[in-house]
This record gives structure tokens, sequence and C-alpha cells, in this order.
């Protein structure tokens, strides 16, 4: 379902070569008291701008199903014709039962680094997650310096806070949302190349299978020719697969630089929201969190 929706959205911007959306919209939500939701990362934060990775880390997710299940049909597949060649004693049979051996064997090599990257790729975006949440806690200082002020100043600077504090508030929500942007578009695109190359090798690997399995029960020249003409349809296969893992470390290096740049803007915050405090509360009042500001941009 999430492949269909993504496909349209690649199809409606104008297809592969699309460029990055300028309307993909992202939901802010209020800064107001609403509790914190349990932690959790598989959960979408539609309330502080994750609401658009959630369907990035489904497709990936199918993807990197998809791969492990292709690769158990291979090893099956290569372990029935590793079984049969020991009682192959016809040439032909056996030059295409070998051939199939080998094509086989190299889309089955091809797997496992583009299964590790997607693996790696996955449990960096947990830290693209934890850092997103940190949002949650803005909403309660917000409350908390927005009621401070209204009792210290019996409520006549109560419009003043709320405006101060959404504005530190909004602004490094939409750094935050900024960071991560070329991150979850090239995610996007990744991922929608590497359903299309996974699909694109069903067909023949199966073709190639299956004339490989029947290759006992039918004249050996035959056999041969239908194995042949299957793996040349596979010829390419694994430079493809090569090309997506080189393509996974490119979507790599552009999560690194989202990490660093959402770590960035929440030190950047966690400075900028004690000169808000201050400004608050010229007085001497402070935050009561202020302690657990320091912490704040810990994952």
């Amino acid at each position: 379902m999430q492949r269909s929706l993504w496909l349209l959205l690649l199809l409606a911007l104008g297809g592969t070569n699309a460029k990055e959306p300028k309307n993909i919209r992202y939901e802010t939500g209020n800064q107001g008291t609403a509790g914190i939701e349990p932690e959790g990362e598989s959960e979408p934060l539609s309330d502080s701008g994750y609401l658009i990775i959630q369907p990035t880390s489904d497709l990936q997710n199918q993807n990197a199903k998809t791969i492990t299940e292709f690769r158990e049909k291979l090893d099956n597949a290569v372990g029935g014709i590793l079984s049969d060649l020991p009682d192959t004693s016809k040439k032909k049979r056996r030059q295409a039962l070998q051939e199939a051996l080998n094509t086989l064997t190299g889309l089955s090599l091809a797997l496992p680094k583009l299964e590790a990257s997607l693996s790696d790729i996955g449990q960096q975006q947990k830290v693209i997650v934890r850092l997103f949440r940190h949002q949650e806690e803005w909403r309660f200082w917000a409350a908390d310096q927005v009621r401070k002020v209204m009792e210290s100043t019996e409520g006549l600077r109560t419009a003043e806070a709320v405006t101060v504090t959404e504005e530190v508030n909004n602004r490094y929500s939409t750094r935050l949302r900024g960071c991560a942007g070329d991150f979850i578009w090239l995610q996007i695109r990744f991922n929608l190349d590497l359903a299309k190359t996974l699909d694109s090798l069903h067909s023949p690997t199966d073709q190639l299978i299956e004339a490989s399995g029947r290759c006992s029960r039918i004249r050996a020249k035959q056999c041969h020719k239908a194995v042949r003409d299957a793996a040349g349809e596979l010829q390419l296969a694994p430079q493809d697969l090569n090309d997506r893992w080189s393509a996974s470390d490119q979507l790599k290096e552009s999560q690194s630089t989202a990490v660093r740049c959402m770590e960035q803007a929440l030190e950047e915050y966690t400075e900028e929201r004690l000169l808000t405090e201050t400004s608050l509360h010229p007085h001497g009042l402070r935050d009561t969190y202020r302690g657990r500001t320091k912490h704040i941009c810990r994952t």
C-alpha cells in the first residue's frame, strides 16, 4: 500500500526525474500542554514533524523484506541445482545447470551488502526519530514559561510570553525538518529505485529457476536453450544491485549530514532557550527545567 502511494507521488511529481517537492506538508501542531507520548520508535510523530518519515521507513522495510525473501528463494534454488548436478550425465544438461548455478549465485552474492546497508540506514534513522522527539518536551517548557510570566505579571505579559516561546519553538522545529528534508527525499527516491530494481528481477529469476528445475525432464538441448535464454535476462542484474548498494552509501552520507545538522540545531536551541528565559524573567525567576536543558541534545 505504501509503495503504491509513493509511486503515485513520484508520478505526480514528474516521474523518476522529479525534483524535490516544495509542497509536502509537515504538521507542526500547537505549542500547548499535550502529554508526552510513550517512547516508541515506530510511531509517527505528526505533532513534531516526523509524519513524513514513517512512509519512507515502511517502504524501506518492505524492500528489506523483499530482499530477504529473494535471497531465500535463490539459496533454495542453488541448493536444488547442487543436488541435481552429481546425477546429471549429459554434457549440455550439466552445462545448463552450471550456467544457472553461476547466475543465481552471482545474484545471491550481490544481496548481503545491500541488505546490511539497509539495516545500517534503519538503525541510524532511529537517531533521527529521537532527535525529533525532543520537540515534545519543548511544549512543556513553553507552557511553564507562560505560566510563570502570567503569575509574576498578573497576566499582563502572558500574550508576550506565548508569542516569544512559540516563535522559538516553531523556528527550531522548522530547522529540524529542514535538516532532515534532503535525506528524507533521497530516501524516497532510493527506495523507489530499489523497489523497481527488485521487481524487475522476479520474473526472469523465476523463469531461470523453472528452466533449471525441469532440465531433467526435457531434452538436453532444450534444457540448455531454456536456461541460457532465462540467464540472459539476468546478465546485468548483479551490476544493478551493486549500483543500488552504491546509492545506499550516498544515502547514508546524507543521513549522517542530517543528524549532525539536527544535533547542532538542538544545541543552539538549548542556548537560545536560556536566553529566552532570561528575557521573560528579568527579575531572577528561573525555569525549573533549566538544569535539564543541558541534556536536551543527548540521545
